[in-house]
């Protein structure tokens, strides 16, 4: 077991460079790692008073106390519960109640919000505003057991309705440890965090800057223009999801600008990047290693790969990453041969506990080993996994599987169109008939069904091309900037 925690980690590394900027809000507030300890221990304070020792939920916009309120929980003794900040007070209502959460710590900005949660579950409210300077010493704080629950992430709600998946502090501390040796984030380093911090993957790489000693430049929220500043003259290291790099990659085309030259590491992840992108981005971060890795709410990211020009394997996510036994499952349960095609699941040396909620069942394979991801995949022959589809993608129609993937590919490889999400609709006929939501780029009104239609049929099997199309302004997306497909799904949405 771990000796020590990551908020004791903090606190050593304010005794050895307390002057060292740590958090600093772009065209905001700045904390070195002193003030950063100070305000842990603030925050930590407020928990204990008002708190009952049950999950702290935590509703804050991109800043320090979005960060240190996790380290502030692990000193205080409580689970951390951070609350996406972009829900409707029903879709909190449901966390917090499925949570248990004892406490709402939040900005003065969702007061509103906080107003409107349901009287009959609502936790102790307490605004961050309100908290002041007091605290109390360190040496007055029981903190978690490296062992005990950590961090209660809940999912994104892709496929269906979140769920909270806890993960224990050790764990988290060999995962983050785990991100440092993969995506080269160091005590040097000059992280931008430009997404949402309740995320695990955009909170959990500023933990880990914290534990490291590096510095860590954050968005209140995502703006292209300012990243991209941010990228060409002073952050060394990002994480970004590829729509948030095609709007930085647009904005660096569209100024006529030079390439951005203070980032050394891109990280995408959330969805495939697109080959043509990765080849903007070569020549938009030529001092950048530029990087993927994949991953789940629950099983954290599991593979990386660094891309190299000219030799970019389209779908690859790269080789599993230290501590992560990665393998393919069959329909029957069974586990894949070589060169098969699976789901995808893994064996984590840092394993999610499951969630909060008990009723919620886990997807594990047959032996319960491995945690599903309900992604499939097929390994390469040199070990490099590559992402096929979304099991729940598969559209079954006619008897025959149709991967939505492919039928996305197909369409975007059209000039006129910006984006596309493929669907199974239900169907008398066909069981599920495929259905294609598509963006349409700018100035191509021309692009409708019938070119599409003829388009994919170069390109489609028959029973692939879709039974309809569906033209809309933007698909909807989730605050990590993946398309919530169960949304098209259900209804088809309001034409263009």
């Amino acid at each position: 077991m771990l000796a020590h925690t990551l908020v004791e980690q903090l606190r050593f590394n304010a005794a050895s460079f307390p002057e060292r900027p740590a958090i600093q809000v772009v065209n905001g507030p700045e904390l070195t790692y002193a003030g950063a300890l100070q305000r842990t221990l603030e925050l930590a304070t407020a928990m204990r008073e008002h708190g009952d020792g049950s999950p702290v939920a935590i509703l804050q916009r991109n800043g320090a106390d979005a960060v240190l309120a996790f380290l502030a929980c692990q000193l205080a003794g409580v689970p951390a519960l951070p609350v996406n900040n972009v829900l409707t007070a029903n879709e909190v209502d449901y966390i917090l109640d499925d949570s248990s959460a004892g406490l709402l710590l939040h900005g003065p900005e969702f007061t509103e919000l906080t107003a409107a949660l349901a009287p009959a579950r609502q936790p102790v409210m307490v605004s961050t505003a309100d908290l002041g300077t007091g605290a109390a010493p360190w040496e007055s704080f029981d903190p978690s057991d490296p062992a005990d629950p950590f961090i209660i992430g809940y999912t994104s709600g892709t496929t269906g309705f979140p769920k909270g998946a806890v993960y224990d502090g050790e764990g988290m501390y060999v995962q983050y440890l785990r991100w440092a040796i993969h995506f080269g984030l160091t005590p040097d380093s000059t992280l931008l965090t430009a997404g949402p911090m309740f995320h695990n993957s955009y909170g959990g790489l500023s933990i880990l800057a914290l534990a490291l000693g590096a510095t860590n430049r954050v968005l209140t929220s995502f703006d292209a223009a300012v990243a991209w500043d941010e990228l060409a003259r002073r952050c060394s290291f990002v994480f970004l999801v590829p729509s948030m790099l095609t709007q930085i990659l647009r904005t660096w085309h569209e100024s006529g600008l030079g390439p951005m030259t203070a980032l050394r590491r891109l990280l995408s992840s959330g969805a495939a990047v697109d080959p043509v992108q990765l080849d903007a981005a070569f020549d938009a971060f030529p001092n950048a290693a530029i990087t993927e890795g994949y991953g789940w709410s629950e099983g954290g990211w599991v593979t990386h790969d660094t891309k190299q020009r000219g030799a970019v394997v389209p779908q690859c996510v790269g080789r599993p990453m230290v501590g992560a036994d990665v393998a393919l499952f069959a329909d029957d349960g069974s586990r894949c041969e070589p060169g098969e095609t699976g789901e995808i699941g893994v064996c984590n040396v840092s394993p999610f506990r499951g969630y909060v909620n008990p009723k919620s069942p886990l997807e594990t394979s047959a032996d319960g080993q491995y945690l599903l991801s309900g992604d499939i995949g097929r390994f390469t022959p040199d070990g490099r996994l590559l992402v096929v589809d979304r099991k729940k993608d598969i559209i079954v129609t006619g008897g025959e599987n149709v991967a939505s993937g492919e039928v996305e590919r197909a369409i975007t490889a059209h000039p006129g169109i910006r984006e596309a999400a493929v669907v199974g609709r239900p169907d008398e006929r066909w069981g599920e008939a495929v259905t294609a939501v598509v963006v349409r780029g700018e100035g191509a009104d021309e692009v409708d069904e019938d070119v599409l239609r003829a388009h994919c049929r170069e390109r489609l099997a028959a029973y692939k091309i879709p039974k309809c199309f569906e033209f809309v302004d933007a698909l909807p997306r989730n605050s990590m900037g993946k398309v919530q497909k169960f949304l098209l799904r259900e209804q088809p949405v309001a034409p263009r």
